[in-house]
């Protein structure tokens, strides 16, 4: 059976959870982005962008470690695998080479992905703000001509 000390901790526990959220609905929120501005204009919405990424720093940089892992993966697998193959075959050193240059263009090929995709999303993050700062000076225009 719980005693005094249980219950006086799960008190304390719900008065700091009711605590909590009236912070939470006193916080003011981040303005939600206008639909026409979501998602890009060849219908890939799967892409985030900095604005609507609210992952944390550590599944950022997990992303981005696993990024680079594969990109080493990329260039170097192909190179053990043709030096594999060389031993199996008896030749010197002709599938290595040749492993070890299609790992460079894979790489080469995932690097300019990359930074495509940070393209396109700064390009689209551009776009939002410069619609947002139209918007903002139209409506300030607005309320200026209303006081007149």
């Amino acid at each position: 059976m719980p005693d005094e000390e249980t219950f006086a901790f799960l008190r304390s526990r719900a008065d700091f959870k009711s605590r909590l959220q009236q912070v939470g609905e006193l916080m003011p929120r981040k303005p939600q982005s206008k639909p026409e501005l979501e998602g890009s204009s060849d219908g890939k919405s799967d892409e985030l962008d900095a604005e609507s990424d609210h992952r944390s720093a550590t599944a950022k940089a997990a992303e981005w470690a696993s990024r680079i892992m594969t990109i080493s993966l990329e260039m170097v697998l192909p190179g053990l695998a043709g030096y594999w193959l060389d031993g199996v075959l008896g030749t010197k050193v002709v599938f290595m080479l040749i492993g070890f240059a299609a790992g460079a263009l894979i790489a080469f090929k995932q690097l300019l992905a990359i930074a495509n995709q940070n393209t396109k999303r700064s390009q689209k993050q551009a776009r939002a703000q410069l619609v947002n700062d139209t918007l903002t000076n139209s409506a300030t225009e607005n309320s200026g001509k209303d006081k007149l």
